[in-house]
């Protein structure tokens, strides 16, 4: 999600030590490699798909094992006053690192990461576009993720962090808005310790993907996308550009024609995902990368991950990725 500043506290704070305990008495099975491969890097599911050991993002997200026996993870999630999505305990190895990258996929359009660092050290840098901070023991903080960024464990311990995906609620965004006011001088600063009396509902996803995206939504995602790659100006090729736009144009209203025929009718996916094809091959057609003005990220991967991967309940065929020609 796009924010007004690289790195943003929030006004709260937890008993890190607390946290480290029930992190620490998680059992070896808890934790699983990274999806992506990431060398060095793990995590443990807190709420997943159905509560299951998976890293999915679509589906409907329960509680897992290794939440329900940890009290104190949950007074620590309920306090953010969000529906919690995807969240988990994120382990990075000492002498590690998270790549640099840009979170692209549908979900980050309007999903923001909470970070709450549970065992940490100074030597752990967080870079996130031009800014780099080290994250503070039972600090909570958010970050623009559609910038560039990247987690260094410059320590030879294991780092550990609890990692909150959520749309936010009216109560969360407005202890942003203070965040924000307050800037370098923020002092009221909430202290959530631990409640033995306190058992809090936790509210958990369950509507993050529909089985037809509408063509409101994916108007607002491309055009999104189409103003950033054209605020790039002479950093692409005019005449790319013009074919990528027309081509991410029409691709939006035949999907709005199709919507009025069909709505998100079972029997017309076949139809919305042959439409989602022709424009995979479309785009694979346009054999130089267009890179965005925001960020640098190549408007063609941003397009498939953000839109063509989740616009119709039906897998997209062909190549993981899009590529390019040396």
């Amino acid at each position: 999600m796009k924010l007004p500043r690289e790195f943003i506290r929030l006004p709260l704070s937890f008993d890190a030590e607390k946290l480290a305990t029930e992190v620490r008495s998680l059992p070896a099975e808890a934790w699983q490699s990274h999806p992506t491969g990431f060398k060095g890097n793990s995590a443990t599911p807190l709420i997943s798909v159905n509560g299951g050991a998976n890293d999915y993002f679509s589906g409907p997200m329960a509680e897992t094992p290794w939440l329900k026996q940890s009290p104190y993870l949950r007074q620590v999630l309920a306090s953010f006053q969000v529906v919690c999505g995807r969240s988990r305990l994120m382990a990075l190895a000492g002498g590690s690192e998270v790549p640099m990258h840009v979170d692209a996929n549908y979900q980050w359009f309007t999903r923001v990461r909470i970070h709450v660092p549970v065992i940490t050290f100074p030597e752990v840098q967080f870079y996130c576009g031009d800014k780099c901070i080290n994250m503070r023991a039972g600090e909570a903080w958010i970050f623009d993720n559609w910038r560039t960024h990247r987690v260094v464990n410059g320590s030879t311990n294991l780092r550990v962090h609890l990692v909150v995906d959520t749309v936010g609620s009216s109560a969360f965004w407005g202890m942003v808005e203070q965040s924000l006011a307050a800037g370098e001088a923020q002092t009221e600063i909430r202290n959530v310790g631990f409640d033995p009396a306190l058992t809090p509902n936790l509210n958990t996803e369950r509507v993050n993907t529909l089985d037809v995206m509408h063509p409101g939504e994916m108007e607002l995602l491309t055009e999104d996308l189409v103003m950033d790659l054209l605020a790039a100006g002479k950093n692409n090729d005019p005449g790319l550009v013009k074919s990528f736009v027309e081509v991410v144009r029409s691709f939006c209203q035949d999907w709005k024609s199709l919507w009025a025929a069909f709505g998100a009718d079972q029997s017309a996916w076949p139809a919305y995902a042959k439409r989602r094809d022709r424009i995979l091959d479309q785009l694979l057609a346009i054999r130089r990368p267009l890179v965005l003005d925001s960020n640098g990220a190549v408007a063609q991967k941003v397009m498939r991950a953000r839109v063509l991967v989740a616009c119709v309940n039906s897998p997209l065929p062909g190549l993981n990725e899009i590529q390019f020609a040396p």
